[in-house]
């Protein structure tokens, strides 16, 4: 079939034919060029996409395990009032011994601390429990140019810095001023000393999610005078936040013997 022609005429009057398939398109089809950066946009977006669901899913699973985490927190904390008696705990008993020896009342800073502790760090407490914890980092961290530190002040010192730096939300860092004043702790053959460390290194591992690392580090620290309340129930969390990620991991592992 013959295609239908006309004409056209320009400016100059000049006249030519004109066939309707030569004409453009209203509608252009896209260039090769145009169709591979269609698709790698795409690609890329799919693979954008996919983080955010992984960042959810992460998301949705800690603040399940800090649900759970606050649980048996509670869940501790009423068992131990159902169970207060009159009678002083041995630990309420060291506070106050400690108190009358230093003439400072026993306090707990940051959540994790018990000051005082070494009188070295006695300025630098005071400036946390002001709320100053940059201070404090400040003041603590000249102390460690000192050369002439017991063992006693070098490990208080190291584990202060954990302390602060934990309540700060750096676990990371934290936890290595746990271990160098562990290593200065062993090296003088300190048990005590020892005790004390292990007892911020499961606190470090604990803010790390760590929960089998912080267990057994809380085991290790099962003697430490002063400490017991806390102690005992970061225990719990850690050995119940194992189980329930256990669980989480292979369900039905658990059994019930009540039904046998």
């Amino acid at each position: 079939m013959s295609q239908p022609t006309g004409t056209l005429s320009n400016e100059h009057g000049q006249v030519a034919n004109v066939s309707a398939s030569s004409a453009p398109s209203s509608a252009p089809n896209p260039s090769y060029d145009d169709l591979v950066g269609t698709v790698q946009y795409l690609l890329q977006e799919r693979k954008r996409l996919e983080q955010r669901l992984i960042f959810a899913e992460r998301t949705v699973q800690e603040l399940s395990q800090q649900a759970q985490y606050a649980n048996i927190l509670a869940r501790h904390a009423q068992q131990s009032a159902a169970t207060a008696t009159a009678t002083p705990s041995r630990d309420k008993e060291k506070r106050r011994e400690r108190a009358m020896a230093t003439g400072r009342p026993s306090t707990w800073i940051g959540g994790s601390w018990l000051a005082p502790s070494e009188a070295i760090l006695g300025p630098a407490e005071k400036i946390w429990q002001g709320g100053d914890a940059q201070g404090a980092l400040v003041a603590t961290s000249a102390l460690l140019r000192h050369h002439s530190l017991t063992v006693s002040e070098d490990v208080h010192i190291h584990l202060f810095m954990s302390a602060i730096l934990r309540a700060a939300g750096d676990a990371a860092q934290a936890s290595k001023y746990a271990e160098d004043g562990l290593v200065i702790a062993k090296e003088a053959d300190s048990y005590m000393l020892a005790s004390k460390c292990e007892f911020h290194r499961g606190l470090c591992f604990i803010q790390q999610k760590r929960y089998a690392q912080a267990q057994w580090c809380l085991v290790l620290a099962s003697h430490l005078e002063g400490h017991q309340d806390l102690l005992e129930a970061n225990r719990v969390v850690a050995e119940e936040m194992c189980l329930h990620i256990s669980e989480e991991k292979h369900p039905g592992r658990r059994l019930d013997l009540r039904s046998i």
